[in-house]
């Protein structure tokens, strides 16, 4: 390198110095700063309305009432299952002092009640059944209704005691045997005679939720049966027990003789199948009961 000498002083090494004392000094890494949990503090007002939830038995219903002093909004979703189908009740953001709510329903049914916090980020759930107060058990009009049997017995020439005869009056007296009320019999003609099981099948023309069904025996108590099954359907197709296990039956009274039943929905078709009893078992009439 050529040197210029300037006042007896090398500008080459001035250059050098100065470069030299221009150099920066390494930065030092920035310290990280931890990230600091936001803490959400839990409200309990939910907890507190949950538990002043009360339920009372309406009729057909169920009548929730809850207090929530402090106005916070607070949401209730109730989940709750009728016939088979699961329902669901929302009050979203209620903020009343004295909330209530009435759902409809027909029988024990228990409810899930989930009780939050606006925004859901805290909930508390409770299970709560009741029994409604049911409208008064009330027999069915039977216009229209028609009936028809496994077998019977319904010539002209014979004796006119077909299906027909247990869905009409009561009192209605016996064409063939006027000292009888009207009454079914089965088809005894046979050789061997018809065998059991029978059945008779009663279309109510309407679907219903029958509570009973009545029964009375024909006057002859040793023309009757003992021991039936009663089923339901809607279509008159597939037919399912609404009765329990299988019912006795005193074919020397003749006076009506009720049974509870309970399908699951509303139905049309009613069958009473006859299991055992003498020969040619005879029914004097049929009776359907609901809550309406």
């Amino acid at each position: 390198m050529k040197m210029i000498k300037i006042k007896g002083v090398y500008t080459g090494i001035l250059l050098i110095a100065f470069f030299t004392a221009c150099k920066k000094n390494p930065v030092a890494p920035a310290a990280e700063i931890p990230e600091v949990a936001v803490v959400v503090s839990e409200d309990p007002n939910y907890q507190t309305v949950a538990a002043s939830i009360e339920i009372s038995p309406v009729l057909e219903g169920a009548k929730f009432v809850w207090v929530n002093s402090s106005k916070k909004a607070v949401t209730l979703k109730f989940k709750y299952t009728i016939d088979g189908i699961n329902k669901e009740m929302l009050v979203d953001n209620n903020v009343a002092e004295n909330g209530t709510v009435t759902i409809p329903i027909f029988e024990l049914t228990n409810f899930s009640i989930t009780i939050s916090n606006t925004g859901g980020k805290f909930s508390t759930t409770r299970l709560i059944g009741v029994l409604p107060v049911q409208k008064p058990e009330a027999k069915l009009a039977k216009t229209g209704w028609t009936a028809t049997a496994s077998s019977e017995i319904n010539n002209p020439d014979e004796e006119l005691n077909g299906a027909m005869n247990i869905v009409d009056e009561v009192g209605l007296m016996s064409v063939t045997n006027p000292s009888a009320p009207s009454f079914w019999q089965s088809d005894y003609n046979l050789d061997p005679i018809y065998p059991y099981p029978h059945w008779l099948i009663v279309d109510m023309k309407q679907a219903i939720k029958i509570t009973k069904v009545g029964l009375n025996a024909h006057n002859d108590g040793n023309q009757g049966f003992t021991q039936f099954k009663i089923e339901g359907s809607v279509d008159g197709i597939g037919f399912t027990n609404i009765g329990g296990t299988d019912k006795t039956f005193n074919p020397k009274i003749t006076t009506e003789q009720g049974f509870a039943v309970s399908p699951a929905t509303a139905i049309r078709y009613v069958k009473i199948t006859l299991l055992l009893g003498a020969p040619y078992p005879c029914l004097g009439n049929f009776e359907a009961y609901a809550r309406q």
